[in-house]
C-alpha cells in the first residue's frame, strides 16, 4: 500500500491531477490487534479520518474516526472526563505485555458518603471533578494514567518504581486535601499502593488477570490505610 486518497482529496484537489500528488503518504494504519484507544491517538496525532487495519502485512479492513468514538464512549467516564476501569485494565496489561514492571495506586475518598448526605450530590460531583483536575494537571504522559474506577475510587497506574511511585501518591494524597478546600469542597483520600517485582513479558501469562490482582491488592491496601488512620499503605505485589 503506498497511500490513501478520500474523497476530500477529491473534492479539493483540481480533476486533473495524478492521484499519487493528492493521497496521503506515508500510510498510517494500525493492526488487528491494536486497542481502541491507542488507535484514537493516532488519528489525534495524524489528524486523520480513517486507517486502514493491517495483519500479517494486508489490508483487510478501513476503522474510522465515527466508529473509534463510538467505542471510545464505553470507556469514558462523562462527569469527570477521564476514562474509565475499562480503559485502565486496557492499559495495565498493554504495560505488561512490553515487559514493563507497572505500580498500582487505588484512591478512595474518605466519607464520601456523608458528604453526599451532608452537602447533595451537586457538592459531591464537585468533589470529584476537583479530585481530577489533581491528577490530570500531576501525571506524566506516557508513564502515569488514571481512570475513575468506580463511585468515588480512582486507579493510577504508572511505570514508575515503586520507591517514587510512594513519593507521588504521598504528594497527590496531600495536594488533593489542600486543593479541595480551595475548591470549596473539601475532601481528603486514602490509598492503597501495589507494585510488581517482575516483569510479565512472556508466553501463557494472563496479563487482565495480573492487572485484577494488583488492583484488588490496592484496595485492599486503601481499605487498610482507612481502618489504620493512615493516609496510604503500600502492598508490595
Amino acid at each position: 500500500m503506498v497511500g490513501v486518497i478520500t474523497s476530500k482529496d477529491v473534492r479539493y484537489h483540481h480533476h486533473n491531477r495524478l492521484v499519487a500528488d493528492s493521497m496521503s503518504n506515508p500510510v498510517i494504519s494500525c493492526g488487528t490487534d491494536d486497542k481502541i484507544w491507542e488507535v484514537a491517538e493516532l488519528l489525534h496525532e495524524y489528524k486523520i479520518e480513517r486507517m486502514p487495519v493491517v495483519k500479517n502485512g494486508k489490508v483487510v479492513g478501513i476503522i474510522t474516526k465515527s466508529n473509534v468514538m463510538k467505542r471510545m464512549g464505553q470507556l469514558y467516564d462523562s462527569l469527570t472526563g477521564i476514562y474509565n476501569s475499562g480503559y485502565i485494565y486496557q492499559v495495565a496489561s498493554k504495560l505488561l505485555s512490553e515487559g514493563h514492571e507497572i505500580s498500582v495506586a487505588l484512591f478512595d475518598v474518605n466519607d464520601f458518603g456523608q458528604i453526599n448526605k451532608k452537602y447533595g450530590h451537586l457538592y459531591g460531583d464537585r468533589c470529584l471533578k476537583q479530585i481530577v483536575k489533581v491528577f490530570k494537571d500531576n501525571i506524566k504522559i506516557n508513564c502515569d494514567f488514571v481512570c475513575r474506577y468506580g463511585g468515588d475510587e480512582f486507579v493510577l497506574v504508572s511505570i514508575k518504581k515503586i520507591s517514587s511511585f510512594e513519593k507521588m501518591v504521598k504528594f497527590l494524597i496531600d495536594l488533593i486535601a489542600v486543593s479541595t478546600i480551595k475548591a470549596g469542597v473539601p475532601a481528603t483520600v486514602s490509598a492503597g499502593i501495589c507494585g510488581g517485582q517482575r516483569k510479565y513479558v512472556r508466553n501463557g501469562v494472563k496479563y487482565y488477570e495480573v492487572v485484577e490482582n494488583l488492583i484488588n491488592k490496592a484496595s485492599l491496601a486503601s481499605t487498610k490505610a482507612k481502618t489504620t488512620n493512615k493516609s496510604y499503605v503500600v502492598e508490595i505485589g
